[in-house]
């Protein structure tokens, strides 16, 4: 594979991967996931050691929160409570069955007629 192919599939992997970030983000932001600053060690730690890309549950003196490290964006943590994570899969619940419904779409239709894909 030449030099260029490489390249290219790259950019194209990272270039998803942003835009999968970027729509995580999104939907945290809709569903009423607050952005706070890590400006302080102990939200420092947090953005560092939490796993990257996935929402933990923590619980802070007997509230649970729910946290997004966003070391990436916006070097802040999305936080939100049980209302707002629940929120957050409706969401993406349903944008994901969005999506399988548009992959779905029957392969009958007019503007598939005489065209055999494979």
């Amino acid at each position: 594979m030449s030099r260029v192919t490489v390249a290219l599939l790259l950019a194209l992997a990272l270039g998803c991967q942003t835009y999968q970030q970027n729509t995580k983000e999104n939907l945290l932001q809709s569903a009423g996931f607050r952005m706070v600053a890590a400006n302080t060690p102990e939200r420092i730690d947090a953005l560092n050691n939490l796993p990257a890309g996935k929402i933990s549950r923590v619980d802070r003196d007997g509230t649970i929160f729910y946290v997004f490290p966003d070391a990436a964006e916006c070097r802040c943590l999305r936080v939100g409570r049980q209302e707002q994570y629940d929120r957050y899969r409706r969401m993406a619940s349903e944008r994901n069955q969005n999506v399988l419904d548009t992959t779905g779409a029957d392969t009958q239709s007019d503007a598939f007629k005489g065209y055999e894909p494979w």
